[in-house]
């Protein structure tokens, strides 16, 4: 999607989302497996998505009873689209007209529970008309009942006939009078097959003039179902509109990634770890994110594709604000590239990635998000690559964000973030427990982005790190003679 593998979708937390995405009906679902990104050209489109979703919240926050009674309707719809398909080229049986009537039962409850909170609401293009002539056409005596019988004069005097001969059957004894009621019943049934066939037609070809009033009202229920699926998600995670920016500026003020959130809380040992809030801003050309490993970098890179991504998707975003430009696509190359699988390097597939970029940077408006890229390769030529990739991408009109552990990569024109890195309160006296568990270390860090200027020096994180596990002491002094 825009640029972004399956697998990459996975790992930035937006499959995640998804999944906590709960429509009702079947064309709400329908609609979610749809979700692709408003493109630079819809953003009037995509700012009415927002305007609904603004507006939904703010009633659901006041009304719930009224939200839950479109929401009920919205999960007894069946999914009729296969009879309305056919109704265009074929004759409807029983079947067909039993699962239309029923929609259309359903869909005046509907009707009445959406009109009575849009006319509060006033969504934008959404709409849902009336669908009474098609209703009466299969409810003609207005019974509102769920079950459908093919019907006619010409049926009721034939059934009535039908019903006197087979009374008749019952008494008879004789066997040449039971014969001939016997042939008159098979007549009488053939009659009946008939006009059925010829009322099922004719209530075909007047319900095939309702089709286009169908076809409108199906895809409005599922914009109207995923849209308010949208604003419970929002409701749920706290999540805030976006500001779509005129602007080639991204920011996130206080951004946060479910996913991370989850997966944290499912980890026995980090029980009381949470997800640190980042701040990030990012303009035309490069900003570098720097730090040690275990400092980061990546999940704050990956949380801001996934924002990024959920705003040009049409969803509000989990940051306290957000900036975000309208972007041709997006691209992530990390460390787990799926190349890998398929024989190359892990340089030679992030080589790869990067042509594809390098095709559409030179005329599009991309986000790319390089993390730690040539880290695989040795640090000289690493260093080299990633200096001249960021003096490349710094030329041009696209946002891209790059991680690196290497020295000597940030310059003036490029935006410098660091991650805070280790806090390390009497740390030395943890040493024990944290050798038992190393995944301890983790509530020493510190997560948050500091901006800095380019001349900041690295921080020593990994030399903390390898005295916290426990490394030979005699190592550790050799490191620190290096250090000097």
């Amino acid at each position: 999607m825009f640029g972004l593998s399956v697998s990459q979708l996975d790992a930035i937390g937006f499959t995640f989302v998804l999944n906590q995405l709960s429509p009702d009906s079947p064309y709400g679902i329908d609609r979610k497996k749809q979700i692709a990104p408003f493109s630079r050209q819809s953003e009037h489109e995509l700012t009415e998505c927002f305007d609904n979703l603004e507006k939904l919240i703010a009633f659901m926050q006041e009304n719930g009873s009224a939200i839950e009674e479109v929401r009920a309707q919205l999960s007894l719809l069946k999914n009729i689209r296969g009879s309305i398909a056919k109704c265009a080229a074929q004759t409807l049986n029983q079947i067909d007209m039993f699962e239309i009537k029923n929609f259309l039962l359903t869909f005046e409850k509907l009707h009445a529970a959406f009109t009575k909170i849009n006319d509060t609401l006033n969504l934008s293009n959404i709409t849902l008309n009336p669908m009474n002539d098609a209703l009466f056409l299969l409810d003609p005596d207005g019974s509102r009942i769920a079950a459908f019988t093919v019907d006619s004069e010409e049926l009721t005097i034939i059934r009535s006939k039908k019903l006197h001969i087979e009374a008749l059957l019952q008494k008879e004894t004789d066997e040449a009078s039971k014969k001939n009621l016997t042939a008159q019943r098979y007549a009488l049934v053939q009659n009946e097959d008939e006009e059925e066939a010829r009322v099922l037609q004719e209530l075909t070809h007047s319900l095939r003039t309702h089709l286009p009033a169908f076809t409108a009202a199906l895809d409005a229920i599922g914009l109207l179902d995923l849209t308010m699926a949208k604003a419970h998600l929002a409701l749920t995670f706290k999540a805030v509109r976006p500001e779509i920016s005129s602007a080639p500026v991204l920011s996130f003020t206080n951004m946060s990634n479910p996913y991370v959130e989850h997966t944290l809380s499912q980890l026995q040992s980090q029980q009381n770890l949470s997800m640190t809030k980042v701040s990030l801003t990012m303009e035309k050309g490069v900003t570098i994110i720097t730090g040690a490993n275990m400092g980061g970098k990546s999940v704050s890179m990956k949380t801001a594709v996934l924002n990024a991504l959920l705003c040009q998707t049409g969803f509000f975003v989990f940051a306290e604000k957000a900036s975000v430009p309208l972007f041709d696509g997006m691209y992530l190359i990390s460390d787990d590239m799926q190349n890998v699988k398929r024989g190359l390097s892990s340089f030679g597939a992030e080589i790869v990635e990067l042509n594809k970029i390098t095709e559409r940077v030179k005329k599009d408006f991309l986000f790319i998000a390089l993390d730690e890229f040539a880290s695989t390769t040795n640090p000289e030529e690493g260093s080299a690559i990633v200096r001249a990739l960021a003096a490349y991408l710094a030329a041009s009109a696209s946002i891209c964000v790059m991680s690196t552990h290497y020295d000597n990569v940030v310059t003036q024109e490029y935006k410098h973030y660091q991650v805070a890195g280790l806090t390390l309160p009497d740390a030395l006296n943890t040493t024990k427990a944290i050798k038992s568990d190393p995944s301890f270390i983790a509530a020493y860090m510190d997560y948050t982005l500091l901006e800095m200027g380019s001349a900041a020096s690295p921080p020593k994180d990994a030399l903390a790190i390898c005295k916290l596990l426990g490394l030979d002491s005699e190592i550790v002094k050799r490191i620190e003679r290096e250090y000097l």
